[in-house]
């Protein structure tokens, strides 16, 4: 089953806080998440380039990497106006073990410390994981909804990967 999201199709100013067209609210939502996975990997390009340890850029590079496919899969959408059902993944479950640490982590991250790169980066995964669900939530409309909470699960797979890596490398000696 495929979705049609192009413009001209929903011109109805129903339904939306701002009043204008479920199509352009929709187009908008996708530019700026567009936006925002842009500048996450544009932050962990930086901190690779920082960081004088392999095995933390090897993990940043690879971050950058999945949000790169998730901007190539929103920018694909954008142009053809069409999620493809086969496109969504099944939710995620959320480990919650770290959550407690990385609440309370707004440091800027050391791109030498594989811990204080890790705990960043769950908890970027983690903000932009709510985000994508809440409005996942908020904009029910043609097919855009189940595509957010598709991109809402990319991150909550990333930010557990990236607690299994934690728990692995850094709380290896703590048990």
């Amino acid at each position: 089953m495929i979705n049609t999201i192009m413009p001209g199709k929903q011109n109805k100013k129903l339904g939306t806080i701002s009043g204008k067209s479920f199509d352009e609210v929709r187009n908008q939502l996708l530019r700026r998440t567009v936006r925002l996975k842009e500048r996450i990997s544009q932050r962990y390009d930086s901190l690779s380039q920082q960081s004088s340890l392999d095995n933390v850029r090897s993990l940043l590079e690879e971050l950058k990497r999945k949000e790169e496919e998730d901007t190539h899969l929103i920018k694909k959408t954008i142009e053809t106006g069409t999620i493809k059902s086969g496109d969504f993944d099944k939710p995620t479950s959320d480990y919650e073990l770290l959550d407690h640490i990385i609440s309370e982590n707004d440091s800027e991250p050391d791109p030498n410390d594989l811990q204080s790169v890790l705990l960043s980066a769950m908890k970027m995964s983690n903000d932009l994981h709510k985000v994508l669900l809440l409005m996942s939530e908020e904009y029910k409309m043609a097919g855009i909804s189940n595509f957010l909470r598709t991109l809402a699960e990319h991150e909550m797979e990333n930010k557990n990967r990236l607690v299994d890596i934690y728990d692995e490398l850094i709380n290896k000696d703590y048990w």
